[in-house]
């Protein structure tokens, strides 16, 4: 990854462009340190309390990281007021952490039980409010839809971010709904997210 950014400053610093580079990799770095944080608490069946766990895997979601890659490829458009908001946790940013967090842990929470992977926010609200997987699946689900009520209040009232740096927000969120909607698209792409693929990059679209 270190190499990767490298050659993006390279690519970039003749165009004045170079604070997108380096404030990129320093949202990648916070991004790794919560991947570890998780993996070290998966290794040892960790499940911490339902804060401290969305503490790091709001984080770890790659919310951050994924816009921060967006806002360094957009140039000028994006330029380094787009870092400063996002280093600000704007509650856009922070709702869709918790919708993609969320989102990720309830459609592959049978997956990671069956690899005996514990550290999932279903698990640790079920340990922390001693309520069965149902009912946690049914109150994280609620967040899930309080979190998209603030992300679209938010992409409608907020001022003096320009539109382009909100609607990465807004495409994410999208993209996150598609993914994880009632399947765990990401991790295991070869049924609705390879069709959604196909539609649009491989078949033809007949006039």
């Amino acid at each position: 990854m270190i190499d990767t950014f490298e050659e993006f400053e390279r690519e970039l610093w003749p165009q004045g462009r170079s604070y997108n580079v380096s404030a990129s990799k320093e949202v990648f770095k916070t991004h790794v340190k919560a991947n570890f944080d998780l993996a070290k608490w998966g290794l040892v069946y960790h499940v911490p309390s339902f804060e401290e766990y969305m503490e790091v895997g709001e984080v770890e979601v790659a919310v951050y990281a994924t816009l921060a890659s967006r806002y360094m490829s957009k140039g000028k458009m994006a330029a380094k007021e787009a870092f400063e908001w996002l280093k600000s946790r704007p509650k856009i940013v922070q709702s869709l952490c918790v919708k993609g967090r969320l989102m990720d842990d309830i459609t592959g929470f049978q997956d990671d039980i069956s690899r005996g992977y514990v550290t999932n926010a279903v698990s640790c609200y079920m340990k922390q409010y001693g309520v069965s997987e149902n009912e946690a699946f049914r109150e994280l689900n609620k967040m899930v839809g309080e979190a998209d009520k603030i992300i679209n209040e938010e992409f409608l009232t907020i001022t003096g971010v320009r539109h382009c740096v909100l609607k990465a927000v807004i495409d994410l969120a999208r993209m996150i709904h598609v993914c994880y909607n009632g399947y765990e698209g990401y991790t295991d792409p070869q049924g609705k997210i390879k069709e959604y693929m196909t539609s649009m990059f491989v078949d033809q679209i007949r006039l």
